[in-house]
């Protein structure tokens, strides 16, 4: 076993992730480029960043835009704010984190010959398109990228005098040259930059006011060959770069554009029919770009760990005694401070001084007695970050104890529990399913002042954590899942444990060998002083080596300090992503969708069970989709008064809850297990003076529910848990920046056109 001193040195692992300052410079035609100042927020590419898109902008440059956009501004000098705003938005995002590149395009008036000029042009637009600032240095020995060049770009466009200075003729809208010449040139970036390739992705947004021509600007829709949709197509199918669409002026409603948005792969083009309309449309290309081309993919770094709790009955004794505890004196009390209280697991400090909150995953499920069956085991809590208020209330003796049925949640046998779900009762009214439970206090004439009830079916716990397991990795593998995660998303359990179990080795041993065969390590903690017989000490030893492939002891905690300890040893044991943005609980305590908590149902779907000596119960759900469920379940058992309430929600995860037992016979021979509960049925009779043992509980039934994103997505104000991540060409995959870091507040003005 592990003996952990209270006071020790504990490994802190720092992490510097700065943003670096950057000036970009960029090519404006022959002359010299402008100066570019560095971005406000500059994120250069190194170890711990995302890897940068291109993103192209490709503005329309015909005579047309000279025509008036509303009573103060024509259309070009709309495009030209509307692009100055797209970079300075939100202190500069777009030109800090993607590297820009802009295009203008008109006709080539000779298509048979390099280098044509547009006559009356003087803005340098040569074979019907120029590159005004481009993505690298192409003269430079590295090829260096222009990071943060978004002050460039607004030189450049601002720079630029109106079509043939306000002409309305004299330029045509050859589009399909300008997305041959854009396709052209990020595959240039690409072979130009090996390694990226695979890595770097790309963007293009076309602004246009009219229909497109041929090469000479003369024939407006025709030919079919040089349809602009025929380029956006192939650069979306064969290189995933999707084109965008903002149209104004004649081009505005019109199937062209639709048509080039829909063939570049992002739908319908977005329509503005006046300058602010323009503006917030290119604000949306931008953050429709955020969402599909920079993704959120860090999550999967962010451990998953599910603490599974012995709640056999003699966790609500006095520690090492066969006498209900008050307040304090449990083994329960002390279990639940350690695990979210104030010294607690989630406020450990590891990682460069991070809280453990701020940097995993975390769920909760216990396991008791295994009559009725399936047995006593629950999962209170789904994997989630922020957790820690979602624990304290699960574990609370308070949260379970309603009068009449219990009065004094430390008043000893019996007790009747109320089992509830936080998510359906508002206080606390979490977003996401929080299932309460306490293990069973019921009343045993051999041991009239403990708890007794609840047994010690280790593998059953294990056995719920290990499908839980099974059923989230299949959920979270979907990148639409509200913390995705991958092969490489670490998965570890905390067994805490206060003795001896029922189950016999095999069934215990098997789910153990079986998660860490999967890549899920299993820590044991035996918790109490009846840890310490020697056959405890050899059952806990053995399941240690079970659930870490003999790599792990288990640790000895017959205390709450030494649980905590033993708690932050493990945790210390954990290797995180070093370029992870992490959440910050302390900002939002749980995990919300932006919408107001769930009100308490109007009714409660809530079941009685009369029995003399069979039960009958019947549960009564809500699913998410309105429809209702009901299982009946009969049951054999002693004596006794059963009242059930069931108070549905939803899971943040797919989880697989199993009902957990609620009248358990109480003995009449006086032999129970070291924890104190009873090892099989008996039929002895309650003492009459302290009347019958009831308990309620929500279950589910066995069911498995699919993960709720309306309400238990846990995506928050904070962002969840994106992580500014690292370039790896090794693995040839880009790692994402959270897309949530952009939020544009747009007025509504913007109509997105969809097709019957």
């Amino acid at each position: 076993m592990k003996r952990l001193s209270l006071i020790g040195s504990w490994k802190r692992l720092g992490v510097q992730v700065g943003l670096l300052a950057g000036v970009g410079m960029a090519f404006i035609g022959g002359s010299e480029p402008p100066p570019a100042v560095a971005a406000p927020t500059c994120v250069m590419e190194d170890e711990c960043s995302f890897v940068k898109p291109l993103f192209l902008i490709i503005a329309d440059y015909s005579t047309s835009m000279n025509t008036m956009f509303d009573a103060n501004q024509t259309r070009w000098e709309a495009a030209v704010s509307a692009i100055v705003a797209m970079v300075d938005a939100d202190n500069g995002f777009l030109q800090g984190n993607v590297l820009l590149g802009l295009m203008r395009f008109g006709h080539d008036p000779n298509v048979g010959q390099m280098g044509t000029l547009i006559p009356n042009d003087s803005s340098g637009i040569t074979d019907g398109q120029k590159i005004d600032v481009g993505f690298y240095d192409e003269q430079a020995p590295d090829k260096a990228y222009f990071h943060c060049n978004g002050e460039a770009i607004k030189t450049a466009i601002s720079s630029v005098a109106a079509p043939i200075n306000g002409s309305l003729t004299g330029i045509g809208t050859w589009t399909k040259g300008a997305l041959d010449k854009a396709k052209g040139y990020i595959q240039q970036t690409w072979a130009d930059h090996p390694n990226d390739k695979a890595q770097r992705k790309g963007a293009i947004v076309v602004l246009t006011d009219g229909e497109w021509t041929d090469p000479s600007g003369t024939q407006k829709l025709a030919p079919a060959n040089q349809n602009p949709s025929l380029t956006a197509k192939d650069l979306f199918d064969n290189s995933q770069v999707p084109t965008y669409v903002v149209a104004i002026g004649e081009a505005m409603g019109k199937m062209f554009a639709d048509e080039l948005a829909m063939n570049g792969g992002t739908g319908t083009a977005y329509d503005a029919s006046n300058p602010q309309q323009l503006i917030d449309a290119l604000k949306m290309v931008v953050q429709a770009i955020i969402n599909d081309v920079i993704q959120p993919v860090c999550s999967p770094g962010l451990p998953r760990i599910m603490v599974l709790l012995d709640a056999s009955s003699s966790m609500l004794n006095i520690m090492g005694g066969n006498q209900a505890g008050m307040m304090g004196e449990t083994g329960w009390d002390a279990a639940r401070e350690a695990l979210a209280g104030g010294n607690s697991l989630f406020d450990q400090t590891v990682f460069g001084n991070q809280k453990v909150e701020n940097l995993v995953h975390l769920g909760l499920a216990v396991f008791g007695y295994n009559q009725p069956a399936p047995g006593e085991q629950k999962l209170l809590v789904d994997y989630g970050p922020c957790m820690k208020d979602n624990f304290n209330w699960a574990l609370d003796p308070n949260t379970s104890c309603e009068a009449p049925g219990c009065t004094d949640p430390w008043g000893g046998p019996p007790i009747s529990w109320t089992f509830k779900d936080g998510s359906m009762v508002d206080p606390p009214g979490f977003d996401a399913k929080t299932l309460s439970h306490m293990p069973k206090c019921d009343f045993a004439n051999q041991q009239p002042n403990a708890c007794v009830g609840s047994g010690t079916y280790t593998h059953l716990g294990l056995q719920l954590v290990q499908q839980n397991i099974t059923d989230y990795k299949a959920a979270c593998a979907n990148p639409m899942f509200p913390y995705p995660c991958d092969a490489n998303t670490k998965f570890i359990n905390i067994l805490v444990t206060d003795g001896d179990y029922q189950s016999t080795d095999a069934q215990v041993q098997q789910p153990l060998q079986a998660m860490f065969n999967a890549g899920v390590t299993t820590y044991v903690i035996g918790f109490g002083e009846l840890v310490n017989t020697p056959l405890s000490m050899t059952k806990l030893n053995n399941m240690a080596k079970w659930g870490s492939g003999d790599a792990e002891m288990y640790y000895d905690a017959n205390n709450q300090a030494a649980l905590e300890a033993a708690l932050a040893a493990i945790i210390e044991q954990v290797s995180f992503d070093p370029c992870c943005g992490f959440v910050n609980c302390a900002l939002n305590p749980e995990p919300d969708t932006n919408e107001p908590d769930p009100l308490p149902p109007e009714t409660t779907s809530t079941t009685s069970e009369s029995e003399s000596d069979t039960d009958t119960a019947t549960d009564t759900e809500t699913t998410t989709d309105g429809a209702s469920a009901t299982d009946t379940e009969t049951t054999t058992d002693g004596p006794g008064t059963t009242t059930e309430t069931t108070n549905p929600g939803t899971s943040a995860g797919p989880t697989t809850d199993t009902p957990t037992t609620t009248d358990t016979p109480t003995t009449s021979e006086g032999t129970s297990d070291s924890q104190g509960s009873t090892s099989e049925p008996t039929t002895g009779n309650p003492n009459p003076t302290n009347g019958n043992i009831t308990a309620t509980e929500g279950d589910t039934e066995g069911e498995t529910e699919s993960p709720d994103t309306a309400t238990d997505s846990g995506t928050g104000t904070d962002s969840a848990d994106g992580c500014g991540c690292k370039v790896d060409d090794t693995e040839g995959q880009t790692r994402g920046l959270l897309a949530s870091l952009l939020t544009f507040g747009l007025a509504g003005f913007i109509r997105r056109r969809r097709r019957a």
